[in-house]
């Protein structure tokens, strides 16, 4: 079984730091306004009341944005367990962010390279297109087909790859490194390089890649150790 590291503090734990701290401001402001009631004229306290309002609507809005970004981080870790299942000589490191907007699902390290696992649980079938846009096709809860784009998943896969290569290059690695897109409840219509509706599938595509960039085992520690600092 694969070796596996993931985030210790995740986005939601951070977002829950926020709502207690801003919890604790709304309450001084409250209990400084209720002071000023009682010592103090109370006209000039008014603001007070607008402060405690203002915090407290950002703190129900952080309470919220944590709560999503757990449940997300939660199914992410859950869609990709199935990595656990290659060999031991492989590291996988979970929810990886590079940079301040790239997030990356599962990247995989072996002797034959390094892989991005990117999760998508949008369900319908996907048509690809040239261009920028993909179309999902759906059927609605009355039975009446729709269509609804969604971004093109190898085009943000081999920016994620670019991201990867020149973090990874600023610690004198240079891997190869291969893209999965990974569908776990879509359907094609035909098959398309780089994408996946089956856990299996991505498996064997990451365990028999050809080794034709192989890896030493001092470029994988060196590449591991760089992962790991991005958890």
């Amino acid at each position: 079984m694969a070796n596996l590291s993931q985030q210790n503090m995740t986005a939601d734990h951070v977002n829950q730091l926020t709502y207690r701290f801003l919890a604790a401001v709304s309450l001084v402001v409250f209990l400084l306004w209720l002071a000023g009631l009682i010592f103090l004229d109370p006209n000039p306290y008014a603001l007070y009341i607008i402060v405690g309002l203002i915090l407290a609507a950002v703190t129900l809005g952080a309470g919220s944005s944590a709560r999503k970004e757990k449940t997300t981080a939660k199914g992410s870790t859950e869609d990709v367990e199935f990595l656990k299942a290659l060999p031991e000589d492989f590291q996988i490191f979970m929810n990886v962010s590079i940079g301040v907007r790239t997030n990356l699902d599962a990247v995989i390290v072996g002797a034959n390279g390094v892989f991005i696992v990117d999760v998508k649980t949008r369900s319908g079938k996907i048509e690809p297109t040239p261009g920028s846009d993909w179309i999902r096709h759906k059927v609605g809860s009355k039975g009446t087909p729709y269509r609804v784009p969604m971004k093109n998943p190898l085009q943000q896969m081999k920016r994620d790859i670019r991201e990867l290569q020149s973090y990874l290059a600023s610690f004198g690695v240079r891997p190869w490194i291969e893209g999965s897109v990974y569908f776990t409840r879509a359907e094609f219509a035909e098959e398309i390089d780089g994408c996946y509706t089956s856990a299996d599938d991505v498996l064997n595509h990451i365990k028999n890649f050809p080794d034709d960039h192989p890896l030493s085992e001092e470029e994988q520690k060196t590449t591991a150790e760089a992962l790991a600092e991005r958890l």
